[in-house]
């Protein structure tokens, strides 16, 4: 085992840690992966600038090399900067397996940056990193009311996920297509969790955009 990662598990099972500290990592932790987790929106400025074929063959280039790291990680060996960006991020109870969350979500990027033609495919992709994003670390914070049939979220963190969702789709399509969207973004990622909401987000909105668009025509 290398030294990153020898330093990363000790870390996490070290009985000397306080509880201020584990809680004080875990929001620093948690901000770092929605933070990552929000960057995701310049992929959009990115497909214009390089075009959408160019850049997906680098976020599908980015995600073998991730895969990559996660089997040299889980056999105590690591890739430079990628392993350690890895053990920055994970939570804890992710760390004894295959990390698998970031390979979904730019499977959900690609689905829709390749599925659904332009400006459709931004306002889907829109959804994912910003709505996503920042409808998380409101319900981690402010989330004290939780789902009737989904536990894991909140009404805080649903409501604030159609809000963002809504003033970003906007920017993309027009009102009747943002308020589609947002809605189904909404609901989709009220009953989806873990790695699935970050392929499903984006195609039910996707989708359901695409539908509006050929009904009206």
């Amino acid at each position: 085992m290398d030294s990153d990662n020898q330093e990363f598990y000790t870390n996490m099972l070290d009985p000397k840690i306080s509880r201020h500290r584990l809680v004080k990592k875990g929001k620093c932790l948690e901000g770092m992966r929605k933070l990552i987790h929000i960057s995701g929106i310049f992929t959009i400025i990115l497909a214009e600038i390089l075009g959408t074929p160019f850049l997906s063959s680098i976020i599908l280039c980015m995600t073998m090399l991730y895969l990559i790291s996660e089997y040299l990680r889980l056999h105590g060996r690591s890739l430079p900067i990628v392993t350690k960006i890895t053990a920055l991020a994970a939570r804890g109870e992710e760390s004894s397996g295959w990390i698998l969350r970031p390979v979904s979500y730019a499977a959900g990027i690609l689905i829709a940056m390749n599925l659904f033609p332009k400006p459709i495919n931004y306002a889907a992709i829109s959804v994912l990193t910003l709505a996503d994003g920042l409808a998380s670390l409101v319900g981690t914070r402010f989330g004290h009311h939780h789902l009737p049939y989904n536990k894991k979220k909140t009404i805080e963190g649903s409501t604030f996920f159609f809000i963002v969702s809504l003033l970003s789709t906007l920017i993309f399509v027009n009102p009747v297509a943002a308020l589609l969207g947002s809605i189904v973004g909404t609901a989709t990622e009220s009953i989806f969790v873990e790695y699935t909401e970050n392929l499903m987000i984006p195609i039910t909105v996707g989708f359901s955009m695409s539908i509006l668009l050929l009904l009206s025509c």
